[in-house]
């Protein structure tokens, strides 16, 4: 990313003060410094307050009232571990590939009930789970800034859990307060909430020195002086824990009044509330990311259209959209030996040769877990989750280049579900990248030897391969497709879009005109149709008017397509559709096959009028219908006479052979066709798509 202002420099006293304490930062790149003095200078600030509150915890600690209540203190024990394993997590972006990340829990219901019962004696929980956590993160530590990072978390971890807690301890006992709670009534409450309160600002306190610093390192890195996306991520993940910690009283009282098992029935319920909550935060991640993936291979797939037809501009291009597409730590991208198209962060140095054997024999890629072993390397090693997917060419299926990408250690909890969530975006870019590459190759060989015919070739093997090769199932329905190009490249297209609900999209179209242009058109098309398709799966209208939209804005190829693309839901037989100056389909009742149904058009061809809309018609398909959908290939399929197979003939064919299976069907009209045609060159491209509903 480039910087018109120029940066700030490194605070020279507090790099002074750095350096002496990590001698090997004066070394690293700016930007990791500027990071790296944050995390030694918050240590050196914390550290003090952590050893004081812990020399604190251990005098006030009562260990006979350990020893006469350890069966309660146990559950207790149970209780904090149950809520710590159903943390929430919060991840913001404050700029661009750089996130800031949080997470949280419901623990301190736990914590502060537990000092309203038992007093300070619970601080031990957070506070040997604070020592255990820095324990296990410390032995996966694999660089010095890592092992900075985590003793910045101990210190400052520590200092919360300990000191904190502690000072707004003696604010309550010197307000009234006692444990245990002596009830719920106002003059018991008041004492408990200014602790709670107390607490919180002395949180913030313990913090305040750290947010002081990244507000700084916000302006050194980026020369960018907004501090919102920062204080507010800081408000975020401090407060929002915070808001419940009331609850501990009222969990406290319950305790106290009823005994445990009404406790511990409360808790429950907040056991569901952390649960819900850490699947929200899930969601919500989930959502944000598959948002911006889509957005930014859209943007890609545009760039490398519209980029000159060479390598030249590819890392550029890449460079540009893919900065900020993953929450990536690293990310490399090359083409065998070692031609890197980009790589992330610029000092990194990958160790290509050993990755590259185990790759090569590889037809898709392999997601890695933080615990899970890497393939290639012989020994254990500790690594981020990670992502690793080949770039195989679109015609004969060899490798010739890989994706590696290792994912930030953020506060959402990598798993197999969430690595599979972003996996196909990763064989998605593999196939872009391998689309631009073999484009490349393709021009080359055109400028040197003026082989057109192979140029052709490998873009109707890209195209044909973006085509859907299985489709989702549909008990109760039959689906034929075929597909049949005239040539090496097509400008028609279908697809089968598995929407939400269990909803089907089926999609055919047409571009005006052959060759590679409309075969790119048609890529294009298909790609935004999908996209808009999943955003507004119940509109097929107002998902003709954002591709319309898009196409009209981003190109200026003269060229449009015709469509047709209906909703249809399984369960009811309800088909919404809208009709882009397509070929109408045809609906056949099976009770009064003499008289088809026409869908006809509603609105314009796509690429014509930025401003033109659709309208949206709705049919039932019952038991036994049957709708055929075709390109205008069948229609005007001609003989060497000269003359034209023509819809008339289509329907009549539709007829004759009405009861058969939708491959049945399907076979008898191509029959009909090609019977037809004879030996006369095809015109023009083919596509029938056969929707049969069960008796």
């Amino acid at each position: 990313m480039s910087i018109e202002t120029p940066s700030p420099k490194v605070h020279p006293p507090l790099f002074d003060i750095a350096k002496v304490f990590w001698p090997s930062l004066k070394n690293m790149p700016h930007e990791r410094q500027v990071i790296g003095i944050g995390d030694v200078i918050t240590c050196l600030y914390t550290a003090p307050l952590a050893l004081i509150g812990f020399i604190w915890l251990v005098s006030v600690t009562d260990w006979v009232l350990i020893r006469s209540e350890l069966f309660p203190l146990a559950i207790f024990a149970v209780l904090f571990v149950f809520f710590n394993r159903l943390r929430f997590f919060l991840i913001v972006e404050l700029r661009t590939n750089r996130y800031g990340s949080s997470d949280g829990s419901l623990v301190g219901i736990v914590v502060w009930s537990g000092i309203f019962l038992f007093g300070p004696n619970v601080l031990w929980l957070s506070t040997l789970w604070t020592i255990f956590e820095f324990v296990v993160n410390w032995r996966k530590a694999a660089s010095s800034a890592s092992q900075w990072n985590q003793l910045r978390d101990l210190t400052m971890n520590l200092a919360g859990a300990t000191i904190a807690p502690l000072l707004a301890i003696s604010l309550f006992l010197y307000l009234g307060g006692e444990y245990p709670l002596p009830g719920l009534s106002t003059n018991a409450l008041v004492p408990a909430l200014a602790a709670l309160l107390a607490h919180f600002i002395f949180v913030t306190l313990v913090w305040a020195g750290y947010l002081i610093y990244s507000v700084w390192a916000q302006k050194a890195i980026t020369g960018v002086g907004n501090f919102r996306p920062i204080f507010r991520f800081f408000l975020l993940a401090i407060g929002l824990p915070h808001l419940a910690h009331p609850f501990a009283i009222l969990a406290a009282g319950l305790y106290i009044q009823n005994g445990m098992m009404i406790y511990l029935f409360f808790i429950s319920g907040m056991l569901l509330v952390a649960l819900l909550a850490r699947q929200l935060s899930r969601a919500a991640e989930s959502s944000r990311q598959q948002s911006r993936l889509l957005e930014r291979l859209e943007q890609l797939g545009r760039a490398i259209i519209n980029a000159p037809p060479d390598t030249e501009n590819l890392p550029g291009i890449l460079k540009e959209h893919l900065d900020n597409m993953f929450p990536a730590g690293r990310l490399v991208i090359w083409i065998f030996p070692e031609d890197v198209l980009m790589k992330h962060p610029i000092d990194w140095q990958p160790e290509l040769e050993s990755i590259w054997p185990w790759l090569l024999d590889k037809t898709e890629g392999q997601a890695l877990l933080a615990r899970d072993a890497i393939p290639w390397e012989t020994g254990a090693i500790d690594h981020n989750p990670l992502v690793v997917a080949p770039i195989r060419e679109a015609e004969s299926g060899q490798t010739f280049g890989g994706i590696y990408l290792e994912l930030h250690t953020l506060a959402q909890p990598w798993d197999h579900r969430s690595l599979a969530n972003l996996y196909p975006a990763v064989q998605s870019l593999a196939a872009q990248i391998a689309s631009a590459v073999n484009q490349a190759k393709v021009y080359i060989q055109a400028l040197e030897y003026q082989r057109v015919s192979e140029e052709l070739k490998l873009a109707g093997s890209i195209q044909s391969s973006l085509l859907p090769h299985s489709f989702p199932s549909m008990p109760g329905w039959q689906l034929a497709v075929t597909f049949d190009p005239a040539g090496e490249t097509s400008g028609d297209f279908f697809d089968i879009i598995p929407l939400s609900d269990g909803k089907i999209g089926i999609v055919i179209a047409d571009v005006l005109d052959k060759g590679v242009g409309p075969a790119l058109y048609m890529t294009l098309s298909r790609t935004l149709i999908r996209i808009y398709a999943t955003e507004f799966d119940l509109q097929p209208d107002i998902v003709f008017f954002a591709t319309n939209e898009r196409i009209l804005k981003d190109t200026n190829a003269n060229l449009f397509v015709t469509a047709f693309y209906g909703v249809l839901n399984p369960e009811t037989g309800t088909l919404t559709y809208s009709n882009a100056g397509h070929n109408p389909p045809y609906l056949i009742n099976s009770q009064n096959g003499n008289n088809p149904l026409s869908l006809t058009k509603t609105g314009l061809p796509i690429g014509i009028d930025e401003e033109a809309t659709w309208e949206h018609s709705s049919v039932e398909i019952h038991p036994g219908d049957v709708l055929v959908l075709y390109t205008d290939g069948i229609p005007d399929a001609q003989n060497s006479e000269g003359q034209f197979f023509r819809q008339e003939t289509l329907i009549n064919v539709i007829k004759e052979n009405l009861g058969q299976s939708a491959e049945g069907l399907q076979k008898s009209i191509l029959d009909a066709v090609y019977k037809f045609v004879g030996d006369a060159p095809p015109f023009d491209d083919i596509t029938l798509m056969v929707l049969a509903r069960d008796r």
